[in-house]
């Protein structure tokens, strides 16, 4: 290699400094990063849903929520705890709320429609008093891998900056945020080193 790129020196030192950098890296030091932005002031990410799951329940059965349906969500969120999705939740819900109140249309699809919680919070349009939903379909202790909860957009104003176009900057980051993953226990500094 030192041949080939003889008049580059610098290209060989710099693929050993980003081979040192990047090794002991395995995916599953990937991690998603959430903003403290959608939590309510001093709650925890799952105490932020549960409080918007059971008030968007209330709303959404004023005569009294259902008891499976309240069933479902208890299992539904303890599950969500267990697997430490509620930030997650929270940040999809926040989007959706926010195109709404900009008057963008959108729908929640796939298998998220097997969730309650994501029902009572206008995610998806699947009244599951009227369906028999399994949550497990769409997210499960048994497969190691998060959820996935995908949105559509109004053709028009599809793109993710039609969305965030307007907010200000803790919007911004949480649409941002929808994507954003960083390297546990490494820092970015360590490649600009040097």
């Amino acid at each position: 290699m030192a041949r080939l790129f003889a008049r580059y020196p610098a290209a060989l030192e710099n693929t050993l400094r980003v081979l040192e950098a990047c090794s002991g890296f395995s995916l599953d030091q990937l991690r998603h990063e959430y903003p403290a932005e959608i939590l309510e002031p001093g709650r925890t990410a799952q105490q932020t849903l549960t409080d918007r799951v059971w008030a968007a329940a209330r709303e959404r059965w004023p005569r009294g929520v259902p008891d499976d349906i309240q069933a479902r969500i208890r299992h539904e969120l303890a599950l969500i705890a267990q697997l430490n999705y509620a930030a997650y939740f929270l940040t999809v819900h926040e989007i959706v709320r926010f195109a709404r109140s900009k008057g963008i249309l959108c729908q929640g699809r796939g298998s998220a429609a097997n969730s309650t919680c994501c029902y009572v919070l206008g995610i998806t349009a699947v009244d599951p008093s009227k369906h028999d939903l399994l949550f497990e379909r769409f997210v499960s202790a048994n497969r190691n891998e998060p959820p996935d909860i995908d949105v559509d957009f109004e053709h028009e104003r599809r793109g993710i900056h039609a969305v965030t176009a307007a907010v200000d900057a803790q919007a911004a980051a949480v649409a941002g945020a929808w994507e954003r993953c960083h390297f546990q226990g490494r820092s970015s500094s360590s490649l600009e080193a040097g």
